[in-house]
């Protein structure tokens, strides 16, 4: 048997040897579709011959443990991602341990920070799981100097392609929802677009532009308000936008909690939803089928997410190597009782 030289044998040595790129090799030890046969033949050959095999890192005392770390653990959306990922984790044997990081940090620093990853490693853990956490290439480059891979779902912005990340089609599902609300009528469309800095939140507002612009609607920035995720935040929104000389007959929240303070907010005016004001949300977590009425949203598939992300994390923990690439889980729209034609208007196709 040929070794590659300088002892264990890494998918690189296995690349070199078959002459195509990292991501090429990861794609013919994954079983991707998208890979040549005669490519696929290389690589399988350039393994065999090098001895290679991906083998899962053993931390200390033989444990086989991964961490999920989110800064808040309190709202519907975590605890769905939580869900997704603790299913998985026990499905493969592992030991998921949770922790809940504020902004100020915890006994180790603040949360993904070189400190914080190194007592991580130092504890056994093959890999982290961010959620909703900003990223950067510092990061990136903590994890390949500490070889703890990190994996983010929905981060709240990354400028470091070289993480995995694990997302749902915000664009597109801030288009649909934003249809729909079209479909039935509407031309004066609010919206409580969450925080500016949050990427998953930008794309839904930029689905919300697109569908505008494709209806031939002009975008009025007078109808955006932004805020946190909360219930409080939605409720807030919803008062200045209802206020407004024209106010908007239908609103898309980005999120399940800025909608039921929308919901709030209509009933504290004796606003009856849908037929005096329409609402859509997105993430469809459990509190959008016990609201009154139910909510119409865009579902995005949050225990899947938890699921991919530790499916990767444990990949990557087996082998460093694997070229990492992002995760976008699709989103589908689930029409239930807060949507409407807008008052005194005539049935959609009547």
């Amino acid at each position: 048997m040929v070794t590659a030289g300088h002892g264990r044998v890494t998918l690189r040595d296995v690349a070199e040897r078959a002459q195509v790129s990292l991501a090429t090799a990861s794609k013919v030890m994954n079983s991707r579709a998208d890979v040549r046969d005669s490519t696929r033949t290389r690589v399988a050959e350039a393994a065999q011959e090098l001895g290679y095999v991906a083998r899962r890192r053993e931390p200390p005392g033989g444990q086989h443990r991964l961490l999920i770390v989110f800064d808040d653990l309190s709202s519907p959306y975590a605890l769905h991602v939580l869900d997704g990922a603790v299913r998985a984790a026990s499905r493969a044997g592992y030991d998921l341990q949770v922790t809940v990081h504020s902004e100020d940090g915890g006994p180790e620093g603040e949360a993904l920070s070189r400190e914080w990853l190194q007592a991580a490693a130092d504890r056994g853990i093959g890999a982290v799981i961010a959620v909703t956490h900003q990223v950067d290439a510092r990061h990136a480059r903590y994890s390949r100097e500490i070889g703890v891979p990190i994996l983010v779902v929905d981060p709240v912005s990354t400028s470091d392609t070289s993480l995995v990340t694990i997302s749902a089609t915000n664009w597109e599902g801030g288009q649909t929802a934003t249809g729909h609300l079209l479909e039935l009528g509407h031309r004066r469309i609010g919206v409580v677009a969450g925080p500016e800095d949050s990427v998953p939140a930008r794309q839904r507002l930029q689905g919300y532009r697109s569908a505008l612009e494709q209806a031939g609607v002009p975008f009025d920035p007078e109808l955006v308000r932004h805020s946190s995720f909360g219930y409080d935040d939605g409720r807030a929104a919803a008062e200045a936008l209802l206020d407004l000389p024209e106010p908007p007959t239908a609103i898309f929240a980005v999120a399940d909690t800025l909608a039921i303070g929308v919901l709030r907010t209509a009933r504290a005016r004796d606003l009856r939803v849908p037929d005096r004001l329409s609402v859509v949300s997105f993430d469809d977590t459990l509190i959008a089928t016990w609201s009154n009425p139910q909510l119409t949203t865009v579902r995005q598939p949050l225990a899947s997410m938890g699921q991919v992300a530790i499916e990767r994390a444990l990949a990557l923990a087996s082998d460093p190597g694997l070229f990492a690439h992002p995760f976008k889980l699709e989103t589908q729209l689930i029409v239930r009782e807060s949507t409407a034609p807008p008052a005194g208007s005539e049935e959609p196709g009547a």
